[in-house]
């Protein structure tokens, strides 16, 4: 069938497609301009059911022309009160010729749209901020935005200007994303807020807390650390000040910190009903020893009788890092790149060893956790230790600690380098998880780790240990 054959309706499902699979909500601003263009071009019957289709229209990204932006902005008006747009600003994507008069231009329509405006996305780069810009964000009310994200570079110490937010006035605000040096104290529709996302650098985590002690409805806090933090030293906790209450966050994700700023941070927040911590940190030396949170943080967990047990262990191993994870918990720490400071490498090597195996037991030592179903991914292949880099012979300290702490797991899944599990199963612990009756072998939750398997060892577990076995890496 031609597209020329096409009745409005069949044109409209197409397109409902394309929503789905090209045209969707997360499709980079240069290609989903090209397709919706494309869409108007193929006959008269597609552009009609484009123009009717209003999702199409109401996402707008001001880089784009002039022209451009009008005609969407017409078109997401057509047959609306409320269009209620998706617009996002890039400053970087536009380039650097004409930059004042295109400033004023995003400025213009800011001011003039912002009331039809329900989810907003600005991203300013270094050296391309303006006072119009910074206006137009700073003293134009909001008040159908729902979602906003402010994205500034690191090197905008100033909020590039931006002192606060849509004149303290956006009653539907909901959610809000924030990568600045500094803190806006003053959020507006603080008290409703629900969700918020929010990068956290040397000069604004003290005025975090004093941000979030004015949130109580948050339920969903993600911290993530700036790429760049000098050695300052973190602020002096008083202990007079209580930590800030969040009553209603159910969820905390931490990124890209050190433990010890991710364990200062964690101090000074109280989450009574948390039911989902994830945490990526990065390892630090600290009173001549290692520290990470999951000692701090597995504590945390609900720890009502009447939740469903946690009967399943995730465990990640590599070189360089160690994943930890069970139901509503996932810790991950890394110590890519870390050199000690105040240990040799000798002794650097074996206080990493006893930290790893410390971290892998935690969920049996702070939780009491026996799981029945344990799964094991190991993307060691190097066969002895290269420095802070676990080889093949650590691995062998980590299976000896982690058969012993889990006796009870009856289910174990394996994926990446299996090979010297199985091996070690039915040799050195042949004698391990006397529960044991199934072994899987599947691939890798990364596409990007090769998996292996040994055949002979899978055999012998079956015959000498009458384990089941299941290999779905064939």
């Amino acid at each position: 069938m031609s597209f020329d054959s096409m009745n409005l309706e069949m044109c409209d499902r197409i397109i409902q497609d394309l929503e789905i699979d090209s045209i969707c909500p997360s499709t980079p601003a240069r290609p989903r301009l090209k397709r919706i263009l494309a869409l108007m071009q193929l006959n008269s019957t597609f552009r009609r059911a484009a123009l009717r289709r209003h999702s199409l229209w109401s996402t707008i990204y001001l880089e784009w022309r002039s022209d451009v932006v009008q005609n969407f902005l017409e078109n997401a008006r057509r047959n609306r009160t409320h269009p209620d747009l998706t617009v996002f600003l890039d400053t970087r994507a536009s380039g650097t010729s004409d930059k004042r008069k295109k400033h004023e231009r995003w400025a213009k329509f800011l001011k003039e749209e912002m009331a039809i405006i329900r989810v907003l996305g600005v991203k300013i780069a270094v050296k391309q901020s303006s006072s119009a810009l910074a206006a137009a964000l700073s003293e134009t009310a909001a008040p159908r935005l729902i979602t906003f994200e402010l994205d500034l570079d690191e090197k905008q110490t100033n909020n590039a200007n931006i002192h606060r937010l849509f004149a303290n006035n956006a009653p539907n605000m909901t959610a809000i994303h924030l990568h600045a040096a500094t803190p806006f104290l003053e959020l507006p529709n603080s008290l409703s807020l629900t969700e918020m996302a929010y990068r956290v650098t040397p000069r604004n985590v003290s005025g975090l807390f004093e941000m979030l002690r004015k949130t109580p409805r948050l339920a969903y806090l993600s911290l993530k650390g700036a790429r760049t933090w000098d050695d300052s030293p973190l602020p002096v906790h008083n202990l007079v000040v209580e930590p800030v209450l969040l009553p209603a966050c159910t969820s905390l994700y931490i990124r890209d910190l050190n433990a010890l700023r991710t364990r200062y941070i964690l101090s000074h927040i109280d989450l009574p009903i948390v039911s989902h911590l994830d945490v990526h940190e990065r390892i630090v030396e600290h009173d001549n020893d290692l520290l990470a949170t999951i000692f701090d943080t597995l504590p945390r967990l609900p720890k009502n009788p009447h939740l469903r047990p946690r009967d399943w262990l995730f465990l990640g191993i590599r070189s360089n890092l160690i994943v930890v994870q069970i139901d509503g918990y996932r810790f991950r720490t890394d110590w890519n790149g870390f050199r000690f400071k105040h240990l040799t490498d000798v002794v650097g090597a074996h206080t990493l060893i006893a930290h790893v195996v410390d971290v892998v037991i935690a969920p049996a030592n702070t939780l009491l956790l026996q799981p029945s179903n344990l799964h094991i991914e190991n993307s060691i292949t190097i066969p002895e230790s290269d420095g802070l880099f676990m080889g093949l012979d650590y691995l062998g300290v980590l299976m000896d600690q982690i058969f012993k702490v889990y006796p009870s797991v009856r289910r174990l899944t394996l994926s990446g380098n299996t090979n010297p599990i199985t091996q070690s199963l039915h040799g050195t612990h042949s004698h391990s998880l006397p529960n044991l009756s199934l072994v899987k072998i599947e691939p890798s939750r990364r596409g990007n780790l090769i998996g292996t398997h040994d055949a002979a060892s899978l055999e012998m577990l079956k015959t000498t240990r009458h384990i089941e076995i299941k290999n779905n890496q064939l």
